[in-house]
Order: C-alpha cells, then structure tokens, then sequence
C-alpha cells in the first residue's frame, strides 16, 4: 500500500491550444469522464466532454470544496455557479483558495440606506502587466440603479483607487 499517491497524468494540450502558450498549472483534479479542474497561475479551467472552460481569477468570486460529495463549486462575479465531481481533488480546493486571495487587492463595505449593502471590490488579473477590475456587489435589497447608491459606490470605488493604486 503506497504512502502517496501520485495525481493522475493529464494532457493539458488542449488548454495549451486555447490560451495560446503552456499553463501554469498549480494544481489539478480528475473526474469520471475525462473531467479535469485545472487551477493554474492565471485562471482556473475545467475540461467536460471534451471541451475546456476558462475562467480569469479576477473573474471567480469563491468556491468551496464538499468532501463527502467529492464536489467542488464556485462561481464567477457575474453569480454564474458551476460544479465539478473529482475522483481526485489533490491540492484544488488549497490551490483555488490561493488565487483567489492573490487577485483581491481591497474589499470595501458601503451601506445602501435604507435597505443593503453594496461591497465593492477590487480585484488584478494574475498576469505579468497585470489590470484592476473593479465590482459592486449588492447584498440585502440594495439596487445599484437607485442614485444615492450608486453614487456612494462610485465615490467608495474612487476613494479606493486614490488610497491604494
């Protein structure tokens, strides 16, 4: 019985094909099917039926690893929600959590009188030139298209950008 077990070998050509240059990959998970979560410098990749999906880091908003179902989710900015079942996680869920924080750079709460809150976050792009990318994420009733709202998240997003960039 070995001690440890190696991770599975994957052919990430594919990923390779889609980003134009090798990834960097930090860590990888393996499912029924050919399904493989891949968590590299710059984005994380899920591969099903064939098929490779990207997503930026700045882009994932968080996830979360079940290990009594063997599932991990997340999900983007934009609250799209995905899912994968790994066989093997190997280091995913440590490696996911590690980008995550490495592409938020400041995370501020405004609240959105009389009902809500509006967190505003600013986010890099993992890449060599990397970019700010800025959100607001309301909470609790807040409407961003409500103008006392949206002007004090333009003016937490200003203050930011003039504190800390």
């Amino acid at each position: 019985m070995a001690i440890f077990k190696r991770p599975t070998r994957v052919d990430f050509s594919g990923l390779e094909t889609l980003l134009g240059a090798k990834p960097q990959v930090l860590a990888h998970g393996v499912g029924d099917a050919d399904l493989v979560l891949a968590v590299t410098r710059e984005e994380l990749a899920l591969r099903r039926d064939g098929q490779w999906s990207v997503w930026r880091w700045e882009r994932v908003a968080g996830g979360s690893w079940n290990g009594d179902t063997s599932t991990f989710r997340w999900r983007t900015m934009d609250n799209e929600r995905f899912d994968a079942v790994l066989t093997e996680e190997n280091r995913v869920p440590e490696a996911f959590r590690e980008r995550v924080l490495a592409s938020t750079l400041v995370q501020s709460v405004v609240d959105a009188s009389p009902r809500g809150q509006v967190q505003v976050i600013g986010r890099r792009d993992l890449s060599a030139n990397p970019q700010t990318h800025w959100y607001a994420v309301p909470s609790g009733g807040a409407d961003l298209n409500d103008p006392h709202t949206r002007e004090a998240v333009v003016t937490e997003t200003d203050r930011l950008r003039t504190e800390y960039f």
